[in-house]
């Protein structure tokens, strides 16, 4: 499977007469196109050149005339291509071959979702270090972004152009990565490898429930929530994790060890879960023993994406 870069300065990079688009004004995001037929052309295996300027034609018959209209674009052109749905892996035998086939799917989607938050707490962090040196004045864009990053927080910011209005600290705690090992293994115990009835049906590998009526699949009043795509499940995840009250001793303890130098393990993290599993210590040690039992296999997989180019 071939899979083309995508972002703005590829997209209009070489092409007379379109600007190419600054970092700022269209955050630069890699993603994963999926092999898509249009006719009897496969766009995985067409020259670069011709879908650069395909794409550049696009553009031009879209009519976009701004940098607002082109980082518009390419927010919708993100969600269009969160596709990716879950396969059933039942065929697989238990075991590695299974095993294989659930980190060689989840692992590329976790390190992009990582990727997402990491460069969205890089551009905070250069943010608040405007704004100390007294470099506030933030344009229309930036305001925007910075009241899209408390909506994500799940925090009543009031951003102006001279100020966001809540602690960047606060903000910060929220906006943060989960190490790749610890989402892995409550992936795994909360679809069974993949393979229970919300993760094949709704893209739900995390057990997340809903609890409205026809909100999802399962019994009334205990729906598993349904997503559109994996993508969308594990931004689900990340959201709930670093937004919710429930998990606040999560990102206390994740800022420490960041503030500290320190790495932010699974196993420091595992202990602040109790919320999410009714089974209390008896969950811990089952992730515990995940980590254990799969880290290594996990790790081989990460490296050889990594070799072939499918983390970057």
């Amino acid at each position: 499977m071939t899979y083309l870069p995508f972002s703005a300065d590829w997209l209009t990079g070489g092409v007379r007469g379109l600007p190419r688009l600054s970092a700022w004004a269209w955050p630069r995001r890699s993603w994963r196109l999926s092999p898509v037929r249009l006719g009897a052309v496969r766009l995985g295996s067409v020259r670069l050149s011709y879908v650069r300027l395909v794409s550049a034609a696009l553009l031009l018959v879209m009519g976009l005339g701004s940098m607002a209209q082109a980082a518009r674009l390419d927010d919708e052109l993100l969600a269009r291509d969160r596709t990716h749905q879950m396969p059933d892996l039942r065929p697989y035998p238990a075991g590695n071959k299974r095993k294989i086939a659930f980190f060689e799917l989840m692992i590329p989607l976790v390190v992009a979702e990582n990727q997402r938050i990491a460069e969205q707490r890089d551009w905070l962090l250069a943010m608040r270090k405007r704004a100390g040196d007294g470099g506030r004045d933030y344009s229309e864009r930036e305001q925007e972004r910075l009241n899209g990053l408390c909506d994500q927080a799940n925090l009543p910011c009031d951003v102006t152009r001279e100020d966001i209005g809540v602690s960047w600290t606060r903000l910060l705690l929220r906006i943060d990565t989960l190490p790749l090992d610890m989402v892995l293994v409550q992936a795994i115990e909360e679809s069974g490898w993949g393979t229970s009835g919300h993760a094949r049906e709704a893209n739900n590998l995390f057990g997340m429930r809903c609890f409205s009526r026809g909100c999802g699949i399962g019994p009334p009043g205990r729906e598993y929530r349904r997503f559109e795509s994996l993508e969308a499940g594990i931004a689900a995840y990340f959201d709930n994790l670093n937004s919710q009250r429930s998990y606040a001793e999560l990102r206390e303890l994740r800022g420490r060890l960041r503030n500290a130098g320190q790495p932010v393990r699974a196993e420091d993290l595992i202990p602040t879960l109790s919320a999410y599993s009714t089974r209390g210590n008896a969950y811990f040690t089952t992730l515990y023993d995940l980590l254990r039992w799969n880290r290594g296999l996990m790790r081989t997989v990460r490296e050889r994406l990594a070799a072939n180019g499918a983390l970057s």
